[in-house]
C-alpha cells in the first residue's frame, strides 16, 4: 500500500516542479525589449556620462566652394560647464579651404592656421561652428539623440571589427544648424546611428540640406570612451 502512495507524492512533487519552470520561462519570454527611443536615450546617457571621446568627422557630395567644416578629428572632453575639444578641421572659411589646428574650450577657440602659434579667434564671425560644443550635453552630438524623430531598429552592420545595431530617424533643421553652423534650420534630414552591444553610440551617418539643393553627408564616428584626455587653454 505504501508505493502507490510514494509514486502519487512523487508525481504531485514532479508537476509542481513542472509549473514553477513554466511560469520562470513565461515571464522571461513576457520581457519586453528596449524600444529605438529608449535605446537611444540610454546611448545619450552613456555618451554624457564617458567624460571624453574620440571624435572623428567626415563628409560626402559637399560642394568644393562652399565655406563650412567638411571633417573634423580629435580628442574632447565632454561637459554641461565647458566642454573642450583639441584636434583639426577641415573645410572651406572665406574661401580658404585647408586644415587647421584647433583647440576650443568653452566658448573660446584658438585657431593655428597659416600661423606659428594659437590665435584666438571669434568662429561666429567666420561661420564655423566651435567644435568644443559637440560634446556639451545639452546642444552637442548627444542631445540629437532624443531629438531623433520615428526612430525604427534597422538590422545590423558592421564598422571595422565591430557589428553594431542601426537605429534610423529623422532629424529637424534647426539643431542640425545650431551644431554645424550648415543648412538653413528648416530642413529634414535623414539619420542612421550605429550601437555597440554596451549602448554607446559609435556612428552617426546623416544626409540631407547642409548646402542650398544639395544633399550632403555627413559621418561622425566616436570612440575611446572615457580615455585620459587634457586639454588646456593655449
Amino acid at each position: 500500500m505504501r508505493r502507490p502512495l510514494a509514486l502519487a507524492v512523487a508525481a504531485m512533487l514532479a508537476g509542481a516542479v513542472l509549473v514553477g519552470c513554466s511560469g520562470t520561462d513565461a515571464g522571461s519570454e513576457g520581457a519586453s525589449e528596449p524600444s529605438p527611443a529608449e535605446r537611444l536615450s540610454a546611448a545619450k546617457a552613456t555618451f554624457d556620462a564617458a567624460g571624453s571621446v574620440q571624435l572623428d568627422l567626415s563628409s560626402r557630395d559637399v560642394p568644393p566652394r562652399e565655406n563650412g567644416v567638411t571633417a573634423a578629428k580629435g580628442a574632447g572632453a565632454i561637459s554641461a560647464t565647458e566642454p573642450a575639444f583639441s584636434g583639426t578641421i577641415t573645410g572651406t572659411i572665406e574661401g580658404v579651404a585647408g586644415t587647421i589646428e584647433v583647440i576650443a574650450v568653452g566658448e573660446t577657440a584658438y585657431l593655428k592656421f597659416f600661423t606659428p602659434d594659437y590665435v584666438e579667434t571669434d568662429l561666429d564671425t567666420l561661420g564655423a561652428p566651435n567644435p568644443a560644443m559637440f560634446f556639451d550635453p545639452a546642444k552637442g552630438i548627444s542631445a540629437l539623440l532624443p531629438q531623433t524623430g520615428d526612430p525604427t531598429a534597422a538590422g545590423r552592420a558592421r564598422a571595422g571589427a565591430e557589428v553594431l545595431d542601426r537605429i534610423d530617424g529623422t532629424l529637424p533643421g534647426a539643431p542640425i544648424k545650431e551644431l554645424f553652423h550648415l543648412g538653413d534650420g528648416t530642413g529634414t534630414y535623414r539619420v542612421s546611428y550605429g550601437l555597440t552591444s554596451a549602448g554607446e553610440l559609435r556612428t552617426a551617418t546623416l544626409v540631407g540640406p547642409f548646402f542650398p539643393g544639395v544633399q550632403a553627408t555627413y559621418l561622425l564616428s566616436l570612440t575611446d570612451y572615457g580615455a585620459p584626455v587634457e586639454i588646456t587653454r593655449p
